[in-house]
């Protein structure tokens, strides 16, 4: 074990982006790292199971949670997102282009927050954070090392390929679609970079603003980033990806083997295969479409563990379903026989790396590169979560739950996610990243 460093990790506040930071914050700790964790209040009992330093946000400057207002974001727009995505998009209005520029104004608080921390928490050799925005709290500090975390689909970080969050087929689309696309995602977030270049300019960072380009909205990184998601999935067809980027294959949390999910009193005995059931935090915050999707697994003659979601107190569960809010997910795919999953990048990877089959439910953004890139690789289903009917649904679960030769593929992925070394190397990267960087500021100061 070489020299022990100190980190300071953080991300947005979702649990995608949480589960993702946690995941490298234990690969850092398995290095003998101290590892403080920053972001809001209510995320202290994650970080300290997993032994972190936890430091709480700054309440006074976060205001109202992240999560509440994206939660209050999709009750109000669900009605919207029954519609084809890209038609979506390429038909975005003013109104539409406001509501993506008010996401910005959660960035600038978590600088705010960060920088106040950075002043009091003393020395930090390395930042590590999933926050996909340029933070000025960083670049003010030059000498601090900050190493950014895409936990997202990937697809953004190759220029040549369709932008993301419009589900497209490399197999099959238009590529005349991606450029339509292209145009309507601009429009969606021309006020967002409206006030990301002014928010900048303020900040004396008018040549940073510049080099963000149109596509791609996740800044690049200033040393080195990681992307995560598994080798035999990534888009290697299209060329190369934007400088500085190294994949990880997995980055999933540590799990406690000294406890095993058991299956609920009210499932143990029903027949058929146990499956889990989530559309994530935001999507599940959608009623209608939650009804919609229970309704028809009630019809099956399988039982469903259901993360039922913020507003789960809203729903009514089948004999053949228990569900809580916030499940265990590591725990429940170590024990289910098939994922039903909305495919936002965390659980899509969490699932590969335990080997389930996956049928794919997206909703919105990424979800839908992951749900299509699933599809083209023949290793599951994309479903369309409203317009799907009963008789296909069910028909794709039992499809899904005996084909054997997609779950020997998928077998053969988990295997090469778990013996990856990609995250060892990582950290090792940066360890000597930080050792170099040390020796050069010695040498600086005149000291050998």
């Amino acid at each position: 074990m070489g020299k022990s460093y100190r980190f300071l990790l953080s991300a947005m506040s979702a649990m995608g982006h949480i589960n993702v930071t946690v995941g490298f914050g234990d690969l850092l700790k398995s290095r003998g790292h101290h590892v403080i964790f920053a972001q809001n209040e209510k995320f202290r009992n994650i970080a300290e199971e997993h032994g972190f330093e936890f430091v709480p946000f700054d309440e006074n400057i976060m205001g109202e949670d992240d999560a509440g207002r994206f939660f209050k974001w999709v009750l109000e727009n669900s009605h919207y997102f029954g519609a084809n995505w890209i038609e979506r998009v390429k038909n975005m209005t003013e109104e539409d282009a406001k509501i993506f520029a008010s996401m910005m104004e959660g960035n600038k608080k978590i600088d705010k927050a960060l920088d106040k921390i950075l002043e009091t928490i003393g020395p930090i050799d390395c930042v590590v954070y999933d926050i996909l925005a340029v933070l000025p709290c960083f670049v003010r500090r030059k000498d601090l090392i900050n190493i950014p975390l895409l936990s997202s689909n990937p697809i953004t970080i190759y220029p040549s390929g369709p932008n993301h969050g419009g589900g497209f087929s490399l197999i099959n689309s238009n590529p005349a679609e991606w450029t339509e696309y292209a145009q309507g995602i601009g429009r969606m977030w021309s006020g967002g970079k409206k006030m990301r270049r002014e928010w900048l300019a303020s900040e004396g960072m008018e040549s940073i603003a510049d080099e963000l380009d149109n596509k791609h909205f996740i800044p690049r990184p200033d040393y080195f980033g990681f992307y995560h998601y598994p080798e035999d999935l990534d888009y290697t067809e299209l060329g190369e990806h934007e400088p500085g980027w190294i994949r990880i294959d997995s980055c999933v949390r540590e799990d406690d083997p000294s406890t095993k999910f058991e299956v609920p009193e009210v499932l143990k005995d029903k027949p058929g295969k146990l499956i889990y059931f989530s559309l994530g935090s935001l999507a599940s915050c959608d009623h209608k479409a939650m009804r919609r999707i229970l309704h028809i697994l009630a019809k099956s003659p399988h039982r469903f563990i259901v993360s039922t979601g913020h507003f789960g107190d809203k729903l009514e569960l089948a004999d053949n379903m228990w569900g809580e809010p916030y499940v265990d997910q590591i725990k429940i795919l170590q024990a289910v026989d098939m994922a039903i999953i909305h495919g936002g990048n965390n659980s899509f990877v969490e699932a590969l790396y335990y080997a389930r089959p996956i049928i794919v439910i997206p909703y919105f953004f990424d979800q839908l590169d992951n749900a299509q890139r699933i599809e083209d690789k023949g290793l599951g289903r994309r479903v369309d979560l409203w317009n799907t009917s009963e008789s296909e649904l069910l028909k794709i679960i039992e499809d899904t739950l005996t084909n054997t030769e997609v779950h020997e593929k998928i077998r053969k992925i988990s295997e090469n996610m778990r013996s990856s070394t990609s995250r060892e190397k990582a950290v090792k990267m940066i360890e000597d990243f930080i050792e170099e960087r040390t020796k050069t500021a010695k040498k600086k100061n005149g000291h050998n």
